[in-house]
Order: structure tokens, then sequence, then C-alpha cells
């Protein structure tokens, strides 16, 4: 081997690391991050206040090391300082820090190779800022941010519970050495809490208890004019109790769980007033299983009946009581306050009283109406309201229209009176001819129309008012001849008997060219006063040549 190329093998060797034993080798060994040094904590800190900390990066001898990364915070209680990483650079990390639980601890920094921690400084609570109420299942967690842990236990609609209520500042640490007031509220309207109190030393014990079913939470109020917040309770389930109550609810009634009212006249468990009923008209009524504070359960699907001191009629005659049991009543006589319950048929027990008020509606309407009265006149329109059982109606609405024709209803709207009567006033607006019109009369649920024939003096013959003798004591009788002529105008009663009748000469008054008018008083030709029923009015002229004009009208007398 040449020298040279002895020479280029020994360096290679020597790049390699090998000791030839000609030339040692030294290996650099560079410095690792092993601890984290605390400049010392000042004492006391107070909770949630920062303050400046500094800690520095050093090997394993101890010395500096110009470290560049990130590493944890926490300390010696668990993890109550922000923030929870800081940055070192060039070995050193100068940052402000929170630490929000009120106790003596110290700071540990921390990566996956090394370790440092603090001395032991103390943490104080910071100024009163909360209340917090802690339900049983909770327990008080300072220094956390919901302040809360564990779960609340649930509890029966009406058991009555403890909870305790603490005074803290922002962090959730306590405060002592205070004695404040404190108010209580829900969201559960029905729940029964004290109205208030006081918390001695920064704590108190209270009862309540919630009694609407689902998930509801209790408000701690401070007194007027303190700093601290209100608090809102963690959620706690209120379970409905086991089959206690049942409930009727009538239409107008809403249903309201957790209810508490306790006089007599109230109704608890719903709200609202029931909605007046019509006599012998159905509408539906509903009844619920409840708990003791009025909450929906199951029911134990005994059969239920409903009961009245009223007479009523209910279908059908029993129904299940599972999750509802639904009837449809109807009550027999009007008036206020009528009751109804329910009833269980297994074991006798009742609802409370249900008070409705049933009201008459016309059912009957009674229309009288003259058949014929004459263009421009005015006719009256008798009418008579009854109800479901035939009882005439005080003070019903009666509405009265114009269905067909040209006249007109002088009131569109009316009362009754003591005996169920009324009087509407038809207006027979004047036509170029006769017409037919139709009113319309409607009360409650009753609705009728009467036909209404409007004449003129041009017919060939009409009469009215028709039927007259209750609403007018004569009737005009009218008629038309094209020439004048010797007229007879006979009236007979329904057998064909003649009662009255009047003869007049050619060319005076009911024998005369043209428009005729003659007035008959209701009685015969003896001057009494004729029965009521239908007549025939019969008019025949004639002349020298035959019978010029015949024509027939049948009339109605009402006394």
């Amino acid at each position: 081997m040449s020298a040279a190329l002895g020479l280029l093998v020994l360096l290679s060797v020597n790049s390699l690391g090998f000791n030839t034993g000609a030339f040692p080798v030294v290996q650099p060994n560079p410095a690792r991050l092993t601890s984290f040094e605390w400049q010392i904590v000042t004492s006391p800190q107070y909770a949630g206040v920062p303050f400046d900390v500094m800690i520095l990066a050093k090997d394993e001898n101890g010395a500096s090391i110009a470290y560049n990364g990130s590493a944890f915070l926490s300390t010696t209680r668990g993890p109550y300082v922000y923030p929870a990483v800081v940055r070192f650079s060039n070995g050193v990390c100068d940052t402000s820090v929170i630490v929000t639980l009120a106790e003596s601890l110290a700071l540990r920094c921390f990566t996956d190779s090394a370790s440092g921690t603090s001395n032991v400084f103390e943490v104080l609570t910071g100024i009163p800022k909360r209340l917090v109420a802690i339900l049983p299942g909770e327990s008080l967690a300072p220094g956390t941010p919901g302040g809360r842990s564990g779960a609340p236990t649930s509890h029966t609609a009406g058991d009555t519970f403890s909870f305790l209520v603490y005074l803290t500042d922002d962090w959730f640490n306590q405060i002592g050495l205070r004695n404040d007031s404190v108010y209580f509220g829900s969201d559960d309207r029905f729940a029964r809490l004290p109205a208030g109190g006081e918390l001695s030393n920064g704590t108190g014990t209270f009862d309540g208890s919630l009694r609407t079913a689902g998930q509801r939470r209790i408000f701690t109020i401070p007194a007027p004019g303190s700093s601290l917040r209100t608090d809102t309770s963690s959620a706690v389930f209120i379970v409905p109790g086991p089959f206690k109550e049942m409930l009727l609810v009538a239409p107008g009634e809403t249903l309201m769980p957790g209810d508490t009212a306790l006089w007599g006249w109230e109704t608890p468990g719903k709200s609202g007033t029931p909605n007046p009923q019509f006599l012998r008209t159905q509408f539906g009524i509903s009844v619920y299983p409840c708990d003791r504070c009025w909450n929906l359960v199951a029911g134990p699907g005994d059969t239920i009946l409903l009961g009245s001191d009223f007479s009523f009629l209910f279908l059908p005659a029993g129904a299940e009581l599972r999750d509802v049991a639904l009837f449809s009543v109807q009550f027999n006589t009007p008036g206020q306050n009528q009751n109804i319950w329910s009833v269980n048929q297994a074991t006798g027990a009742e609802s409370y009283r249900t008070h409705l008020n049933i009201r008459a509606r016309a059912a009957m309407l009674e229309v009288t109406a003259p058949d014929t009265v004459r263009s421009g006149d005015t006719a009256l329109v008798l009418i008579h309201v009854r109800d479901a059982n035939g009882d005439p109606i005080v003070a019903a609405l009666v509405q009265t229209s114009v269905t067909m024709g040209s006249g007109k209803m002088v009131e569109s709207a009316l009362l009754t009176d003591t005996l169920g009567f009324t009087t509407a006033h038809f207006l027979c607006t004047p036509t170029p001819a006769a017409e037919q019109d139709s009113v319309r009369v409607s009360s409650g649920a009753a609705d009728t129309v009467v036909g209404i024939y409007v004449g003129h003096l041009s017919d060939s013959l009409f009469a009215f008012p028709n039927p007259f003798g209750l609403n007018r004591d004569r009737a005009l009788i009218s008629y038309y001849l094209q020439r004048s002529s010797p007229v007879t105008l006979t009236i007979y009663d329904p057998f064909g008997n003649e009662v009255w009748t009047r003869r007049f000469r050619q060319n005076e008054q009911g024998a005369k060219s043209g428009d005729n008018v003659v007035y008959w008083d209701g009685t015969n030709n003896q001057g009494h006063r004729v029965a009521n029923g239908i007549y025939v009015i019969q008019v025949v002229g004639q002349l020298h040549t035959g019978i010029d004009f015949k024509s027939g009208y049948r009339i109605g007398v009402i006394w």
C-alpha cells in the first residue's frame, strides 16, 4: 500500500468516528432540559387576580438553558391556574397568571422531561360576587368555572328537600364572616320556598319543595341594592307522584300542573273560567288522573261517572280513567252555577265541583207577518222566541234582514221582552211593480224565512194587512177596474157562507174606473166580529151586457 493510500484510509476511518489509537476523538454532549426553576412567588395572592411569575429552564447540571418551547402549568391542588400553557424564550418564561382556588398551594411547571414547583403561597378569596345554590346530589366546586360538581337528585313533586346557599367570589370560593340576606324564586311558579332568609358566615341551609313535574330551577336573589349576582341553580328533575286526584276540565279551562289553589272558590290544577254552555246542547268534558300536585299521571283504569245536582245527561255511561276520560254532556235547564263533578265508581271518590252557566238559546221561532202589504207602507213582524224546552226567552237577541226583494227592515237587531216577544218593522219600499219579498229572522240556533207580497193599487185585487186583526183592526181591499160598472163585494167564510156584502153603484168609490179601495173591519153583516180563520173576498162588476169583472182573494183574520 502506498503512503498516500494509507493516509486516505486512516482519514476515512477517523471520519466514521473510530478511534484508531493514533488520533483520540472527543464528542460534544449537548445540554438537555431537565427542570424548571421558579422565582419566589409572593404571598398572599387573590383568587382571580393576575400576578407575575418568572420560570427558568435548567439542564441536569442546574445551568440555564436556552429553551424555546412550551410547558404546562398547574397547581399542587389541581388545574386551578390560567393560562394552562406557557411559552419560553431563550430559557425564560416571564408572564402573568391567575389562580382560581383560594388555598395554600404551589405552582408547578412541567413537560414530558422536566418539571419544577414553586414555593408554597397563600391564595385568598376574591371580593364577594356570587350567591350559589347547591342542590342535593351536588357539591360546591371552588375554583372551577361552573362552581358545582355532581348532579342534582330527582325529587317527587311536592316533597320537601334541603338545599345549601353559599356566598362566594367570582370563582366560587366560599366567603365567610358575612351574614347576607337572600330571597328565593323558581321557574316553578307553584314552588313552596321560603320567602327569604339569612346566611351565617357565608352559608345557609333552606327547605323547599317543587310541585310542577319536569326540569325545574331555583333562583337565589340578593337583597335589594346588593352588588351580588342572582344565582340560577342546576336543573333538578321533578317526578310526578302516584295517582291521587281526578281533575274535571270544562271548555274554557286549561290544565295547570303544580297549581296550589287552596280556597274553596278556587280551582286547583286548572286555570280559566268555563265557557257558558247552552240548554240541551252537547259539549265536551275531560277528566284527567293527577298526583297530589295536579301533575298528569297514569290513571288506575277505574270506571268514571259524572254527577250533578241539576238535570243533565252524559255519554258514555262510564269511561275508563287511564290517560283521560272523555264525555259528551248536556244540561236540561238554564241557570247560573250548575255544578258537575266526576265519581270513581270503584272507590266512590269524587273530584271537586266545577260550576257552569247554562244559557237558554233560541231553538224555536214563531213569526207572524202579513201575507200582503201595500207598496210604500210599513208592516209589523211579530216574533216569539222559545228555547229547547219551549219556554220563552227573555232578552234574546233577534236579527232580521231582507233576503229577497226591495223592502227593508227598520231594525236589524232587537231584544225580546219578558214574555219572549219582539216586533220588527218591514218597510215596503215603493217599486214600479208588485213583488214577493222574503224576510229572514234568526235568534240563537233558530232561523226562519217568511214571505210578504208587496202589492200595488193597480193590481186586480189584493188586501192588506193579511192577516189582520192582531196588528191592525181593519183590512184595506184594493182592486182595479178597467171601466166603471156596478160592483158587488162579498166575503165568504171557509164553508162558503156569506159573511159580509157591499154593493156600489157605477162611478162611485168602489165602482169607478181605475183604483178602488174598500175597508173591512172584520165584522159580519150584523156587525159582529167574525171568528179567526181564512175568508174569501170576491169582487164582481156587472154591466147590462154581462159580467165585466170578477176576482177572488183570500184573507186571514187573527184576533
